[in-house]
């Protein structure tokens, strides 16, 4: 694991409304939720970025992140002191998009594993899965799925140079969109990438006779952690399998506008720009049509959540 530098994006943005209180510093057995993110990602990298919504609980968090540090070096394991910052304010983003694009710019590693505080069962055993399946599908990305086609893009491993360079054009097109912007899911990450590997959780399972599939289980609320708490079974239901997806788009930079489009989604995106400039409904139509086509590949290679994902969220009447 040490031929690659890895770094770790921790997202702690959530308002943790349906849980009751916050659940960063919720202890579950013995452990804070964020104590559990960080035992993971101390083991695997070698420079981690906690990143919150706001400014006034960062001082809460080095606090626990110090506590956190002291606590493994006594115990004689792997401890280094995380950077915690907050959202860039010039990004048109939303949500935990917000907190990957914010974070990935002061990465230094090569591999960026990007977790969520939400998930408490999230482990080494499963960053590590990761990792291995990034570096021998020689992909940019390897994204977990479910059986039902649900991915986890906030508990997956990404290149850091195509992935930030991706996310400084996409994010040039969300201010000059602005409120009219509506691909802010972090999904999208993903979906613009070269290559991504969607790594089917139960694959992973069989492989790994130690890992559990309640490792990439989010936490929503106390009842769901009583429930995986205990153990109850997750049934293998769904015909999504592991799947590798590539694709060739060269984007049309706003900043920087020499090359043409080339590829689906730069297209998709390209057109949707010059129907914004221009008001003329031709261009949105063609935009469509790309953005329908990249749906269609999805559901080609029965991967109907991220299929779903782009084609529910176009405004009618053009999702027909």
């Amino acid at each position: 694991m040490n031929t690659i530098s890895i770094s770790c994006i921790i997202l702690a943005g959530g308002d943790s409304k349906r849980f009751g209180e916050d659940k960063i510093f919720f202890n579950f057995n013995g452990k804070s939720f964020l104590e559990r993110a960080l035992d993971a990602a101390m083991e695997i990298a070698d420079d981690i970025v906690i990143c919150v919504t706001e400014e006034d609980k960062i001082k809460d968090y080095l606090a626990e992140a110090e506590n956190i540090a002291e606590k493994r070096a006594e115990a004689g394991k792997k401890s280094l002191m995380p950077k915690i910052i907050t959202d860039d304010k010039n990004c048109g983003f939303k949500g935990p998009l917000k907190g990957i694009y914010s974070s990935i710019k002061i990465l230094r590693g090569k591999l960026a594993l990007v977790m969520e505080c939400d998930a408490p069962f999230f482990n080494f055993d499963a960053a590590r899965e990761l990792i291995k399946k990034l570096e021998s599908e020689k992909v940019s990305a390897v994204v977990p799925i479910w059986p039902d086609s649900t991915v986890e893009p906030l508990l997956a491993c990404y290149k850091i140079k195509e992935t930030k360079r991706i996310l400084d054009i996409f994010n040039n097109y969300a201010l000059n969109f602005k409120e009219y912007f509506l691909f802010t899911d972090s999904v999208n990450i993903a979906r613009l990438l070269s290559s991504v590997y969607y790594y089917d959780i139960f694959d992973m399972v069989k492989k790994n006779p130690g890992l559990k599939a309640e490792s990439f289980i989010n936490i929503n609320s106390k009842k769901d952690l009583e429930k995986y708490g205990r153990n109850e079974k997750i049934f293998n239901e769904g015909r999504s399998k592991s799947v590798k997806i590539r694709k060739a788009n060269r984007f049309f930079d706003l900043k920087k506008p020499a090359d043409k489009p080339y590829g689906i989604l730069a297209n998709a995106l390209y057109y949707w720009w010059v129907y914004a400039k221009t008001g003329n409904f031709i261009y949105l139509k063609k935009s469509f049509k790309y953005f329908k086509k990249d749906g269609i590949m999805y559901y080609n290679h029965e991967l109907n959540f991220m299929g779903d994902k782009i084609l529910n969220i176009l405004p009618n009447p053009l999702n027909k």
